[in-house]
């Protein structure tokens, strides 16, 4: 009966997994020094409909939630109301970016929305470049 009550408690968990998102930009940075952990940038806008499916469609996916709380620091910049550091570039929302602690930029920008599977893909392929380093 226990065995059952924990797989069940560890589904329920899987079901409602969340990105966590770092507070701003600084804050990932330094949650970066900290942790080891790369940071990845999305730059959206409010009026983005290809942002809005990645948050609604792609981050509230469980294997994507948990593999960017287990490989990155995420955090959003909201082209219109945060400050855009001038290395990253945004070539239309979102725009995607790897960049260590520091604020050293080490990805290429990935742009635009994908689905789960094909994101999931291209963050592993630039996190292996970034390890490789």
């Amino acid at each position: 009966m226990r065995r059952i009550f924990f797989a069940m408690l560890l589904f329920a968990g899987t079901l409602f997994a969340e990105v966590e998102w770092a507070l701003d930009y600084t804050d990932a940075l330094s949650e970066s020094k900290e942790s080891g952990k790369p940071v990845l940038v999305m730059i959206s806008q409010e009026s983005c409909n290809y942002c809005f499916f990645m948050k609604s469609q792609v981050f509230t996916k469980p294997k994507v939630a948990k593999f960017l709380n287990e490989n990155f620091v995420p955090v959003e910049l909201d082209l219109q109301s945060d400050p855009i550091p001038p290395y990253l570039k945004p070539y239309g929302t979102p725009t995607f970016y790897i960049v260590l602690n520091g604020g050293k930029k080490v990805s290429r920008p990935i742009v635009g929305a994908a689905r789960a599977d094909a994101f999931l893909e291209r963050l592993k392929k630039e996190l292996e470049k970034v390890n490789s380093e």
